[in-house]
């Protein structure tokens, strides 16, 4: 019995229009099959000319047609079927495409109204065609003409408008262009399709796959985006009955990328009928204000200059980007500048879809501390944020954007900047007169007193860093004594040195 998917299968190509041929085709003389034998196997399988209607019978129990399609280069064959149809019961075929080596391609094993099968990118070679009575031991009683339409690849509306098959790895991956939509089709419950672009420059991208006649099977599809060192980089899915579904838009560096398409009734059921889908990878270019994905580790981070904003995007609750930024200055003042779109519908706005921390990288020791400097956690309904100043030693300092955890908005856009500005300062010089004298020692230990009697800190940046000599970031009785102790040597005409103070 039909199952509802092939029904569904006719229904949907019933009504299709044969695709642009290369001659308007023709109608061959009828071959003598209703005669088992005479082309009933593949080793004895009749050349069919490209885009010209042969017609045939199988009127005798048990007979099979098969046909051999040679294609001269790459391009779109297309299949149809047309018989004088009595009846469902006694007029079904069963059609099936094979390759060179007789693998089954294709097959459709319950037609019984005419039909246009889709049209599918092929490498040029040879393939097969067999044609059999859907009921062994009820053979069609009228003629069937079937046509292999044929267009070359030179004249395809675009470049890339169809996959190429074989393409159900990442070697034979067919090729796509840019913000092109190129039309695949699934074979069966086993097929999966792979395609491959080139991006010259950095830039945002997205995949969308589109089932504009809603036909995915019951589990639905699988969308995936590999790098060229296949790792995959961006995934979505396409539930039963939903037109499309895009892999959010993000940033890469330039390189080469692979698309995967599956279905998901890969193990659970046996299928077979064509399914068509339309692949689309959109492409902005950028520069280095953007993200390049992955930058989800230290080792991968994107490089971040200090007071120079770059935008990201993360592609799920899971993603984590990691930006580096280098301070040349012996200390900087330092502030995080943080915006983000804000949704369409905010319904809540003290989610925190992000978590910005901080962390300084050791280059003695090659390692980046395992507990930040400090973290901020961004409000959704706040699309500007700022973290309070802070003083920051020269070196790396690595920031991390991520999720806190789940959350309805990890597609919104956001800018990071690191504002940082230098501090000159020489050290001992607190009133930053250019000399060191009795009066630096007297601020250094006033200092150390308002503190220790609970008072803040009356010196700040600058001053602060002069007068923290042994740069433990507190100012204390010994700095003030080291102060003294570097004056009195530099006053008695001695060779004053911060590093020989005992």
């Amino acid at each position: 019995m039909k199952t509802s998917k092939q029904k569904r299968f006719a229904a949907a190509f019933a009504g299709m229009l044969c695709i642009s041929c290369l001659t308007t085709p023709f109608s061959a003389a009828a071959e003598d099959t209703d005669i088992t034998g005479e082309n009933d196997t593949i080793a004895a399988a009749e050349e069919m000319p490209l885009n010209t209607a042969v017609s045939g019978e199988i009127s005798t129990k048990g007979d099979v047609d098969y046909y051999k399609i040679t294609l001269p280069e790459d391009g779109t064959l297309q299949i149809s079927l047309t018989a004088g149809w009595v009846s469902d019961f006694g007029d079904s075929y069963c059609i099936t495409l094979y390759d060179a080596d007789g693998t089954e391609i294709s097959k459709d094993d319950y037609i019984h109204s005419n039909t246009p099968f889709p049209a599918d990118g092929r490498t040029a070679g040879v393939y097969y065609l067999s044609l059999a009575p859907h009921y062994a031991d009820y053979p069609p009683t009228s003629t069937y003409t079937v046509t292999a339409n044929f267009t070359p690849k030179s004249q395809w509306e675009a470049d890339c408008a169809y996959e190429l098959e074989p393409n159900d790895s990442f070697n034979t991956a067919s090729p796509l262009a840019l913000s092109a939509a190129c039309q695949g089709i699934f074979h069966n419950y086993q097929d999966t399709d792979y395609y491959a672009f080139t991006t010259n420059q950095p830039g945002k991208l997205s995949v969308t796959l589109r089932d504009d006649m809603q036909s995915s099977n019951s589990l639905g599809w699988s969308l995936f985006l590999y790098n060229l060192d296949r790792k995959q980089i961006g995934k979505a899915s396409l539930t039963k009955g939903t037109a499309s579904v895009t892999i959010p838009e993000q940033g890469f560096d330039p390189g080469t990328f692979y698309i995967q398409v599956k279905t998901n009734d890969m193990t659970s059921r046996n299928w077979s009928y064509a399914d068509q889908y339309t692949i689309t990878a959109d492409f902005t270019p950028t520069d280095s204000t953007y993200e390049s994905e992955p930058n989800d580790t230290r080792s991968d981070a994107d490089s971040l200059l200090p007071n120079a904003p770059i935008s990201g995007k993360l592609a799920d609750a899971s993603d984590v980007d990691f930006f580096a930024t280098s301070l040349q200055d012996r200390y900087s003042r330092v502030t995080l500048q943080f915006q983000h779109d804000l949704p369409e519908t905010l319904s809540d706005s003290s989610q925190t879809p992000w978590c910005v921390s901080l962390y300084r990288y050791h280059a003695e020791t090659q390692t980046i501390d395992t507990v930040p400097i400090q973290t901020w956690n961004v409000p959704l309904g706040t699309s500007s944020f700022s973290t309070d100043s802070f003083l920051a030693k020269s070196g790396t300092y690595y920031t991390k954007v991520s999720c806190p955890g789940t959350n309805s908005y990890p597609e919104l856009e956001y800018t990071l900047t690191v504002e940082a500005a230098g501090i000159p300062y020489e050290k001992g010089d607190v009133d930053q007169d250019h000399a060191i004298g009795i009066n630096d020692a007297f601020l250094a230990l006033s200092a150390y007193a308002t503190v220790s009697a609970g008072g803040e800190m009356p010196l700040q940046d600058a001053a602060f860093l002069a007068a923290d000599i042994d740069e433990d970031s507190e100012i204390t009785i010994q700095d003030a004594f080291g102060i003294l102790k570097y004056y009195s040597v530099l006053s008695a005409g001695g060779n004053a040195s911060w590093d020989n103070l005992q």
